[in-house]
């Protein structure tokens, strides 16, 4: 429990600073999710799911609709990742829904709550493309960056895991 508490603190302080410092506002909640992480280095999904709870509603508090974000790509999604990735489920199948709910933030970001702007005039060369079509193009470019987030996000559990409690004693 007190992994998850000082998980869930971590978080909260990283969810924060995302709010209220916008030109790093993607960094910041990226670094959230290790927060959450900390209670999964035990294996403890369930008080990883509570502290997700937790910082998304007192993250509601402090940043209203700016806890999005987080709640997609940084809580409930890494405690989903690191279970699939401690279960060892079929790597294919796994991949082929990250990259299903890739798709789905993407349109969250996007269209929802227009956390994702992309000034089109200054990329001259895909100024003649018709809309569709850059959606198509950048939901590509981001689902591979989401893909890539999510091999970094096991890799750092991984490191989180063998710098809390050394390699002898994971299983």
């Amino acid at each position: 429990m007190a992994l998850a508490g000082l998980g869930a603190a971590i978080s909260l302080i990283f969810v924060t600073l995302a709010y209220f410092i916008k030109n790093l506002s993607l960094s910041f909640t990226v670094l959230s999710a290790v927060g959450i992480m900390f209670p999964l280095t035990k294996k403890y999904y369930r008080e990883a799911l509570l502290s997700s709870v937790v910082v998304s509603v007192i993250g509601f508090f402090i940043a209203n609709l700016s806890i999005i974000p987080f709640v997609t790509v940084s809580s409930f999604y890494v405690v989903f990742s690191i279970f699939c990735y401690n279960k060892k489920f079929n790597k294919l199948l796994i991949l082929a829904i990250k990259i299903i709910y890739s798709l789905v933030v993407f349109f969250v970001l996007y269209y929802i709550i227009n956390e994702i702007v992309v000034n089109f005039d200054k990329i001259t060369f895909l100024k003649n493309l018709p809309p569709w079509t850059l959606y198509i193009i950048i939901n590509i470019i981001f689902s591979v960056a989401f893909v890539l987030y999510d091999y970094i996000l096991i890799k750092g559990y991984e490191y989180l895991k063998n710098m809390l409690f050394g390699s002898k004693r994971n299983n």
